[in-house]
C-alpha cells in the first residue's frame, strides 16, 4: 500500500530535516562563539559586546524548532515510549497512530497562532528593543519548523495507516527507538 512511494517522501523529507538540523547547529555553535567573545571583552576590556543578549533571543527559536523534524524521526527526545513500548504488532500500530494523529492535530491548532505572530511582527515592524533587530525572522523560524515536523507527523500517519493494514509490512518513515544498551 504505497510503499516506495512513502520511501520515496521519506527520504526527500530527510534531507529538508537534515538541512534545518545543520543550521539549528551552525546558529548554536556561532551562539557559543559569541557569548564567549562576550565574556572575553567584558573581562579583558570591560566592554560588553553590543547587542549580545537580542542575537541570544533572535536566535533560540531557529536551534530548538528547526531541529524538532529531525529529532523527532530519530526517535529522539521528543517521543515518550512509555505506553507504546508495551505493544506489539497491530496494537502497537494503532497506538502509534493514534499519538500521532493527536500530535498531528496539536501541531494544526498551533500553527495558525505561530502564523499569525510573524505576519504580525512583519507587519507592524517589530523590533528589539536594545538593537531596533527586526524579530520576524525569528518569529518565522517557529512556521518553518513546525510545518516541516507537520509534513513528517503526515507522512508517519500515512505509513502507520500501512502497517495497521498489514502488521507485517516493512517500518517505512517511522521513528525507530534505538536499543537502550546502544542508546546509553
Amino acid at each position: 500500500m504505497g510503499g516506495a512511494a512513502l520511501d520515496r517522501l521519506d527520504r526527500a523529507l530527510q534531507l529538508v530535516e537534515f538541512a534545518t538540523a545543520v543550521v539549528g547547529g551552525v546558529v548554536i555553535f556561532s551562539v557559543m562563539w559569541v557569548g564567549v567573545a562576550e565574556i572575553f571583552l567584558r573581562r579583558a576590556f570591560n566592554a560588553p559586546l553590543y547587542g549580545q543578549l537580542d542575537l541570544i533571543e533572535q536566535t533560540m527559536a531557529t536551534y530548538t524548532l528547526l531541529t524538532i523534524s529531525y529529532c523527532y524521526r530519530k526517535a529522539g527526545h521528543i517521543r515518550v515510549e512509555i505506553l507504546v513500548g508495551h505493544f506489539k504488532g497491530r496494537n502497537k500500530w494503532i497506538a502509534e497512530l493514534m499519538a500521532s494523529t493527536a500530535a498531528f492535530g496539536l501541531i494544526v491548532v498551533l500553527l495558525p497562532g505561530i502564523l499569525h505572530f510573524f505576519e504580525n511582527a512583519y507587519y507592524i515592524g517589530d523590533s528589539t528593543i536594545n538593537t531596533q533587530w527586526p524579530t520576524w525572522p525569528s518569529k518565522l523560524v517557529p512556521v518553518v519548523g513546525f510545518s516541516v515536523l507537520a509534513v513528517r507527523i503526515a507522512l508517519e500517519m500515512w505509513a502507520y495507516v500501512r502497517l495497521v493494514a498489514d502488521p507485517l509490512a516493512e517500518p517505512i518513515a517511522v521513528p525507530v527507538p534505538a536499543p537502550i544498551v546502544e542508546d546509553a
